[in-house]
């Protein structure tokens, strides 16, 4: 993640950015091109996004901006950018190399990828195509799955699926699929696929449909401003759809327009095609002075034509930063992030929280698990784990910290994997904390076990890791202790409870569940 040190008016605070990737692919097209192993060392999407953060070091010593003065709100305010380590998933990768076993290298390579925190990958149009009958890209959403829902990849990456709408319900049914298969969104391609001047179609709008029943983000690849035109049709239409036979599902469509600001900066018509309800706009392909161009001109537009009514959204909650590889290389994410975090983008009118939009909190909450409620229902009652550390005061050694040792210690003997994980949130969206929502496997059974990890204590001392209960819900804004329904949410975890006062016995304890 990225942190912002700001210092106005002689105060001094830190604000914590989190950023994703929120467009990239996985697998072999038929063109070419390939990303078959994210982890490959010099062409794997890791080692890309380690090549964007030595680039925006290098733009930094090049430029000094590093560290500037601008204005925020009317107040001069001095930024300074750094590069840090998501938390769990750090202390994760230093557990796993204290162990000296297997992913015990993880902690050394991701020290230069630390400021990308998750990135979304989908299928290419590629080689695994029409290898299974079911449905196009069955073969191919299989092979996403494969990856984004296991350990380490699960740590980064977000995988979703693609189907082509004119297989009509192969199509709709291979949605469904996706969800099965633990991917979390999904990709169109229009052109690729031969359905270009069929955009605006009913197979199309049968698609869409479907993928707010699960709350599926939908990702268009566009071509030019006619298919951007037309999206933006079809989702008009589909929204229309979903306003007169099921509103309830309307909060879970998105879709977002893939590419648009290329080549269109200033297209008030291209505009307006985004900032409406259900829609986000990604920016790959842009790039460089064409970036600062944009933000500078489409912030001035919606300004300027209070585009805020459309559904109380700001211009900043409608674009996600997204880098297209490989297709498009180091070079055009590193220059498009400059121009999120430089002097330019807040001398125009940007903020900290525009940035954080962009960045990576407009795709968090588009995602499912942030819209629908997480609920296990067939969850069995499993004992929760209260970690404790009695000499806390003397050796400083967290609650937090023995847990991560314990799960990493399952990680390395192969009794649990990672399926995903959410980033749980303080009280609204401004601000994330250090629990957590694992989804994990018990490898010897293949159960899909829901924990929730937190600290009890502020100051670490005590943490939880509690499987979720039947029927009981996580919430992305976490818990308040105080809350009637809160309580009786800790009150169910803490019915069968073990306590543990070092890594050995949590490691002990957490066989009961694993």
């Amino acid at each position: 993640m990225l942190t912002a040190t700001i210092e106005q008016n002689g105060k001094k605070w830190v604000e914590n950015l989190l950023v994703i990737d929120a467009h990239s692919h996985l697998g072999q097209d038929v063109d070419g091109a390939t990303m078959m192993n994210p982890l490959a060392p010099g062409s794997g999407t890791f080692d890309f996004w380690g090549n964007v953060q030595g680039k925006i070091k290098t733009d930094w010593e090049k430029t000094g901006e590093q560290s500037f003065m601008t204005i925020i709100n009317g107040i001069n305010t001095k930024i300074s950018w750094s590069f840090t380590p998501f938390p769990f998933t750090d202390k994760l990768y230093s557990a796993l190399e204290k162990l000296k076993q297997r992913h015990s290298d993880l902690k050394e390579k991701s020290k230069f990828y630390s400021f990308i925190d998750q990135g979304v990958c989908f299928p290419f149009q590629d080689v695994f195509r029409d290898k299974q009958p079911e449905a196009l890209y069955r073969a191919s959403n299989i092979n996403v799955s494969r990856f984004t829902t296991r350990f380490p990849f699960s740590m980064k990456l977000v995988g979703y699926g693609r189907c082509d709408p004119m297989e009509g319900q192969k199509a709709v049914n291979e949605v469904k699929c996706m969800r099965e298969l633990g991917l979390r969104g999904l990709k169109l391609h229009p052109r690729s696929e031969g359905w270009i001047d069929n955009i605006y179609s009913e197979p199309a709008i049968n698609v869409l449909l479907e993928a707010a029943k699960y709350s599926m983000p939908v990702i268009f690849d566009t071509r030019g401003k006619g298919s951007i035109l037309s999206i933006g049709k079809l989702i008009n239409q589909t929204r229309n759809i979903l306003r007169t036979k099921s509103p309830d599902l309307l909060p879970h469509f998105k879709v977002i327009i893939a590419h648009f600001a290329q080549g269109n900066i200033g297209d008030h018509e291209v505009y307006n095609t985004i900032v409406q309800p259900n829609t986000y706009g990604d920016l790959s392909m842009l790039h460089g002075e064409g970036a600062g161009n944009f933000f500078k001109d489409f912030r001035q537009w919606f300004k300027n034509n209070n585009k805020i009514t459309v559904d109380g959204r700001d211009w900043s909650e409608y674009v996600l930063f997204a880098s297209d590889y490989p297709y498009f290389g180091d070079v055009h994410a590193e220059k498009l992030m400059i121009y999120i975090i430089n002097k330019q983008f807040f001398d125009n009118g940007g903020t900290i929280q525009d940035t954080k939009n962009i960045l990576g909190l407009n795709q968090i909450k588009i995602l499912p698990e942030y819209n629908l409620p997480q609920i296990k229902k067939d969850a069995k009652r499993l004992p929760s784990i209260l970690i404790s550390n009695p000499n806390f005061q003397q050796d400083n050694s967290t609650a937090y910290n023995t847990a991560v040792e314990a799960i990493a210690k399952l990680i390395t003997d192969a009794k649990i994997d990672i399926k995903r994980f959410c980033i749980q949130f303080k009280e609204n969206w401004r601000q994330f904390s250090d629990d957590l929502f694992i989804t994990t496997i018990k490898n010897s059974t293949k159960e899909e076990i829901p924990l929730y990890f937190t600290n009890i204590v502020e100051d670490q001392s005590i943490s939880l890791i509690a499987p979720l209960h039947p029927n009981t819900e996580w919430k992305k804004f976490g818990y308040k202790y105080f809350d009637p329904e809160d309580r009786a949410f800790f009150a169910s975890l803490f019915k069968q409870t073990y306590l543990a006062t070092d890594v050995n016995k949590a490691i002990e304890v957490l066989s009961h569940v694993f």
